[in-house]
């Protein structure tokens, strides 16, 4: 036992070990408390239940859960359906002194992950409890890690060019900002590899790099030019990132998000840049005109006569156009102003959560890296430690025989005391 204190595994994990036996229940929970970071004990299903229920409402999180199936008040099969409700996945293990057949159909159904029968293999359990916490746990941080990137995708879906492809680089969506900029409709392009939309003389290099680059588990960066489906030209900056399956052990997909670049950015602006100065000419025309009429008007009044009428009246409906033509310069002066302040907003905003999904991607990798690391040093140190963990058995089943015959022995002693006095 000193051996194991001593540090003979990393303890990570925290489990709930339920068990009515109470001799039993002490001494695996004397084994348990040196391989797990915290051993919660119960000794039927209910008592078990609220434990869970508690340590949820605490945010203490459970790792695995052992438990005896015939116990008073909750058994361990009504145990696993309460748990089950909460948690579909998180490991689950029988004990019992029977294999009854009955009970292994109806716990499999539940998705047990094991069943131990008494008296139970130390090495074998510890093991197995370890390396199913290790994939549960990081099968959590993976789902965490593609939840986040929805989150991040969704926020940008209106403001960026998004797609995602299979492993052979075949279209398997594409956003509505994809289909705009590429003339395409979605039918067009799903199931199209997506060399559909480069441009002739897009560097070979460029691609075979990024290939390279999201095969390896990476993520690419880089400015690409595109052809849209009437010849059109646009440039984009592309962030290309790889999407692993539920057990972070292989690649399943990649997702690019891409937005306009400085090319198209300039054309746009300069387009902008056109339309205010033919209002701002519209404006000093207008106010020419306004001065013109002014003058006009003065003269006819020191001069006025009859025929002069018609004249003053199309100076009226002139400067009533020109008032017109005022207020609506005026309105799409406003409005350019307002869109380019928005677009700028929005391209600001999706570039830093772009940014900030590739941030927490990386770290996300290296935790998963980590745990990897982690898992293949746990089992080097169950391997190592496996004969100190038999030879505990050992003591333990000894020290259960003695108990044993000590009560053999004592019951014989009471035997006889009770013959003696009568």
């Amino acid at each position: 036992m000193k051996d194991i204190k001593n540090g003979l595994l990393a303890k990570k994990f925290n489990i709930i070990y339920v068990e009515d036996e109470e001799q039993v229940r002490n001494n695996l929970q004397e084994i348990l408390v040196d391989f797990f970071k915290e051993v919660y004990v119960a000794s039927h299903g209910l008592e078990a239940l609220e434990i869970y229920n508690k340590l949820k409402t605490e945010n203490i999180k459970i790792d695995a859960i052992i438990a005896d199936i015939n116990m008073p008040k909750m058994n361990g099969l009504d145990l696993l359906k309460n748990i089950r409700k909460d948690d579909e996945d998180i490991p689950f293990y029988f004990t019992t002194a029977f294999c009854e057949e009955n009970l292994l159909i109806e716990s499999i159904k539940l998705n047990v992950n094991s069943y131990f029968i008494k008296p139970i293999e130390i090495d074998f359990l510890i093991e197995k409890v370890n390396k199913d916490c290790q994939k549960y746990n990081q099968n959590q941080i993976i789902q965490k890690q593609k939840n986040e990137l929805e989150r991040y995708l969704s926020a940008i879906d209106n403001v960026a060019i998004i797609s995602k492809t299979d492993l052979k680089g075949n279209i398997t969506f594409a956003n509505d900002f994809f289909c705009e900029l590429s003339k395409y409709k979605r039918e067009e392009l799903i199931g199209k590899s997506h060399n559909i939309i480069r441009h002739p003389d897009s560097p070979k290099e460029v691609f075979k790099n990024l290939w390279e680059t999201i095969q390896r588990g990476e993520t690419w960066n880089g400015k690409i030019k595109n052809q849209a489906k009437d010849g059109s030209v646009y440039y984009v900056n592309s962030t290309i990132i790889p999407i692993y399956d539920d057990l972070g052990e292989e690649i399943i997909e990649y997702v690019g998000i891409r937005f306009l670049t400085t090319e198209d950015e300039i054309s746009k602006r300069e387009f902008r840049k056109k339309v205010i100065e033919n209002i701002q000419q519209s404006k000093r025309k207008e106010l020419e005109y306004i001065a013109k009429i002014k003058k006009l008007e003065q003269e006819l009044l020191q001069n006025r006569k009859p025929d002069f009428s018609i004249y003053l009246e199309q100076m009226d409906n002139l400067k009533k156009k020109n008032g017109q033509l005022k207020a609506q310069i005026n309105q799409y002066d406003k409005e350019i102003i307002a869109i380019r302040l928005k677009n700028e907003t929005l391209i600001d905003s999706a570039n830093k959560k772009v940014n900030d999904s590739v941030i927490v991607l990386k770290k996300i990798k290296t935790e998963n890296d980590k745990l990897l690391k982690d898992f293949k040093e746990l089992e080097d140190e169950v391997a190592l430690k496996k004969d100190v963990i038999l030879d505990l058995q050992k003591r333990l089943d000894e020290r259960n025989k003695r108990i044993e015959d000590l009560l053999d022995v004592i019951s014989l002693r009471d035997k006889e005391l009770k013959e003696k006095n009568k």
